[in-house]
């Protein structure tokens, strides 16, 4: 199975994890070790794994840090696919504790779970305000739970609900139905001003699955990783069709992260100084740092770098601002020479190990590179188009996207294109063939 890139929990065998669930939580180290072994048992499939983790639900400890680590063990018998887990996930859905009933209803959707007791409680829960709605409704319709549309319609059209609890029951009733009436307010959700909820909104145009919105999703000023979500899960393949849509165009853009091809929710009444601007580059909401990118490209590249010279350390503290820099350093034009020598170094660093391989800046940190430094890139191609080496297929997809404008394209790159039609991507494959084919011409 596939974990999270983030994964940083200090790793533990099958054997070390089942050893800590066995061991009585006052003689253990740390409290939170109950937490850390069923998060790792989660990586070992079988029925050893299983049972434990259905020991650890049954657990009737009122302790706080057994309490939390019944969620992980929720959460791991779900993503083994414990299909004999699901009666006891559905007792959970009677605790007091209101997060362990938003991970047991997500488990039994993820678990397929179609028993139409389980379905019922889920329902019940949603005239309960202290649970999370926007769950319960995502799991219910994960559940396939037809017999509770008649629940789940009046929610789409209740505005004394928030929009991410509209939005999630508009998915919900167009994934059972097929009715579409209400797609209009998941567009609309897209710019509304908190950046949650601009996030639910993608999500539930994703599980509403209505690739025709994919225009209206990739103009939303949020983290590219959204983005790229929607567009790998609304378009499993190239044979889908969708009105005033290039899909390889688009994905060009999405890659690429232009501010100006974004609609912006915010705007600025007069020109702020540079350091305001900068700043903005490090702030969680994207529609005022994408603001922030797009005015400050529209700068003098020595003005930018009397301003941005003292700011790379700590730029590269910060996953955003390492992102919009590397926009910025590739779109601006007359960087002089002791500038380059430093951003070289910025993006480099950008690109090295220490940052894992799913970061969003890596892509746009590769585009900048090849860019400005095409010399130096083509001893890092093989590396950066190499699944194995390069897992995440945005960064691979950068590569080739880079090369296709870039100079140093030609027939005497190190670079076997034809076998990345291997590619388990099917965009990255696509702008391969794209690249051969281009390369072919220049023959």
């Amino acid at each position: 199975m596939k974990h999270s890139p983030f994964d940083n929990l200090p790793e533990l065998s099958q054997q070390e994890a089942l050893d800590i669930l066995a061991t009585p939580i006052c003689k253990l180290e740390l409290s939170s070790d109950y937490y850390k072994a069923a998060y790792h048992l989660s990586k070992y499939p079988g029925t050893e794994s299983e049972n434990a983790l259905l020991g650890l639900i049954q657990s009737q400890s009122t302790d706080k840090s057994i309490l939390i680590a019944k969620r992980q063990a929720v959460e791991g018998l779900a993503r083994l696919g414990c299909q004999r887990a699901i009666p006891m996930i559905g007792s959970c859905l009677n605790s007091k504790d209101p997060y362990l009933i938003e991970i047991a209803a997500w488990a039994l959707s993820e678990l397929r779970c179609r028993d139409s007791y389980l379905i019922k409680q889920v329902s019940k829960l949603l005239t309960d305000k202290s649970q999370n709605r926007r769950v319960l409704i995502q799991s219910l319709a994960g559940m396939e739970a037809t017999s509770e549309l008649a629940i789940l319609a009046p929610l789409m059209k209740d505005f004394s609900l928030p929009p991410t609890i509209q939005g999630a029951a508009i998915a919900a009733v167009k994934r059972l139905s097929g009715k579409a009436d209400n797609l209009f307010k998941l567009i609309q959700n897209l710019e509304l001003i908190n950046q949650n909820d601009r996030q639910c909104a993608i999500q539930d145009i994703i599980n509403s699955g209505s690739p025709e919105l994919l225009p209206f999703v990739l103009k939303t000023p949020v983290a590219t990783s959204f983005r790229l979500r929607a567009m790998n899960q609304l378009c499993p393949d190239l044979s889908i069709k969708i009105p005033g849509l290039n899909v390889i165009k688009s994905v060009d853009l999405l890659i690429m992260d232009d501010p100006n091809n974004l609609i912006l929710l915010h705007s600025y009444e007069k020109q702020p100084d540079i350091s305001f601007l900068i700043e903005e580059l490090y702030g969680t909401d994207f529609s005022r740092a994408y603001l922030a990118l797009r005015t400050l490209l529209e700068l003098d590249a020595i003005e930018l770098w009397n301003a941005l010279e003292f700011e790379l350390d700590k730029a590269m503290k910060d996953y955003g601002a390492i992102h919009f820099f590397s926009i910025l350093f590739g779109k601006v034009h007359g960087w002089q020479i002791e500038a380059l020598q430093s951003i070289k170094t910025f993006l480099l660093s950008a690109m090295d190990g220490r940052w894992p391989a799913y970061m969003k800046f890596k892509p746009v940190a590769i585009i900048s590179l090849i860019k400005l430094f095409p010399d130096a890139s083509i001893l890092k191609l093989d590396e950066w188009l190499d699944e194995s080496r390069t897992p995440f297929w945005a960064s691979r997809y950068a590569t080739l996207l880079a090369l296709e404008t870039s100079e140093i394209l030609d027939s005497s790159l190190p670079i076997d294109f034809q076998s990345m039609s291997n590619d388990s991507n099917h965009f990255v494959r696509e702008k391969a063939k794209i690249l051969l084919e281009k390369i072919d011409v220049l023959l």
